[in-house]
């Protein structure tokens, strides 16, 4: 199964840390440097977000995130 971030476009290598993003559902990287993970990361995990996802942590690739922030004027 080979899959492309959805951020840079790169192919996920077998081992590397992705993460689905809640909103588009692409896959992106996002190592956990709590377990020694090296990369680039190309999301965020946002906190507090249960009444627009339905989840407290949710994961967003780069672009989601943005123009969530730009749909609900929440600053950078």
């Amino acid at each position: 199964m080979s899959y492309r971030c959805c951020e840079c476009k790169h192919p996920i290598e077998n081992g590397e840390y992705m993460v689905m993003c809640a909103d588009c559902r692409g896959w992106f990287h996002y190592p956990d440097s709590r377990l020694g993970n090296d990369g680039q990361r190309c999301g965020v995990h946002i906190f507090g977000l249960r009444e627009s996802f339905g989840r407290d942590v949710v994961p967003l690739c780069l672009r989601c995130d943005m123009a969530f922030r730009l749909k609900h004027g929440v600053p950078a």
